[in-house]
């Protein structure tokens, strides 16, 4: 029973839907492009390391975490909005007396997933748990059994409305760190996969996903030198990671940036920025930012090649959604044909139209824009034959 009970509270937590809000943000002047620090002096507060913010999906409750200087364990906060106004954030009491770490709320604001140190450790072993609430009241904490939690070190985890449960793991047995999913079969995790597309030979982890599975936010180590950026993938149209890109400069420096949390309505995201001296680690605040350049098009529904004969006609009606952008539904979407006058696009029918007058190989290169600016190209390659 101890074994299957995380998994009935979490088909339960599925059937449930919340009401979404905007994040109230403690009186502060909402972010451009730029990050700033979040709640600074309440929640990011000079000299503490605090890292990883989640909150529920009325943005009425939120909690963070706080790494301990001494031993490195891991402390949880909480405050939520009571009489219009956020509490004073405080140690989160059902959690009082574990070394627990980055808190995420599930899709529904019903529970909680962590990662819990393991007794007789120096707390850099951890497992996922997860903390239902029932009736307005915090439960006994459960710990999610194998194969999500496993021997190995699981250090964060979040959640999808149809309760797959995404996580890192260093259980490959290489030492670093790479993300997996586990979806409910037969109201169990029964089995692990791992995200071959998006993991790669670097470190990867401090996981988020978006409720409907759109789109995947996490960190990697981009070089031997440089800490951990964050990265973006897009989920296309066959159930495919898209290939993970690097977010905004003015985001991503030369200090380690991880635990991302993008709000319910996709309009900010969170942060951990880690900053390290010539004396070790230094300052761990959370910061947030405007996704108006994070989510940018991508290739929802790619387009095979096409083969087609020399000197004949040939018409291409382009998918809608070719391009998808997350929180952009009309695109601008173009045909650079200066080398192919031979091609032309008819962009309110969305329609190709090919009278090639040459044999070969040939790339016609499409973009999209979305409002802000941001921009993606793409290309189809076309064969003509005799």
């Amino acid at each position: 029973m101890q074994r299957i009970l995380p998994i009935i509270i979490i088909l339960g937590l599925i059937a449930c839907k919340t009401e979404t809000k905007t994040v109230d943000s403690f009186g502060q002047t909402e972010p451009g492009n730029t990050p700033e620090k979040f709640a600074e002096g309440i929640i990011s507060v000079k000299g503490r390391f605090e890292h990883g913010i989640s909150f529920t999906p009325d943005s009425k409750e939120l909690a963070f975490g706080i790494l301990n200087k001494g031993d490195f364990s891991g402390t949880i906060y909480h405050s939520e909005i009571s009489t219009g106004k956020w509490t004073s954030p405080e140690l989160f009491e059902p959690l009082k007396n574990k070394s627990a770490y980055l808190p995420y709320f599930t899709p529904n604001g019903k529970a909680i997933l962590y990662a819990q140190s393991r007794p007789d450790t120096n707390n850099g072993f951890t497992d996922i748990w997860i903390l239902e609430r029932i009736n307005d009241s915090w439960a006994h904490p459960q710990k999610v059994d194998t194969p999500i939690s496993s021997m190995s070190r699981e250090s964060t985890a979040c959640m999808s409305l149809n309760g797959t449960i995404y996580f890192s793991s260093n259980r490959d047995g290489n030492g670093l760190a790479d993300l997996y999913c586990s979806s409910i079969d037969n109201g169990q995790y029964r089995n692990v996969k791992r995200l071959n597309s998006i993991s790669s030979v670097r470190d990867e982890e401090s996981i988020f996903i978006a409720p409907d599975e759109s789109y995947i936010i996490f960190s990697r180590y981009a070089t031997n030198e440089k800490g951990p950026d964050l990265f973006i993938s897009y989920k296309n149209n066959t159930g495919n990671w898209t290939q993970a890109a690097s977010l905004d400069t003015a985001i991503n420096t030369a200090d380690w940036e991880r635990r991302p949390f993008v709000s319910t309505d996709n309009r900010f995201l969170f942060f951990t920025k880690q900053i390290f001296d010539d004396k070790g680690y230094a300052e761990s605040d959370i910061y947030w930012v405007s996704t108006q350049k994070i989510f940018k098009p991508f290739v929802f529904q790619p387009i095979s090649p096409k083969i087609i004969k020399l000197g004949q006609e040939f018409k291409l009606s382009l998918p809608e959604n070719y391009f998808k952008d997350i929180d952009n539904k009309t695109l601008e979407i173009s045909l650079n044909n200066e080398k192919h006058h031979w091609a032309k696009f008819d962009k309110m029918k969305m329609t190709l139209t090919l009278n090639p007058k040459e044999l070969g190989e040939f790339a016609l290169t499409f973009k999209a824009i979305d409002k802000y600016a941001n921009e993606t190209e793409n290309t189809i390659k076309i064969v003509v034959e005799e």
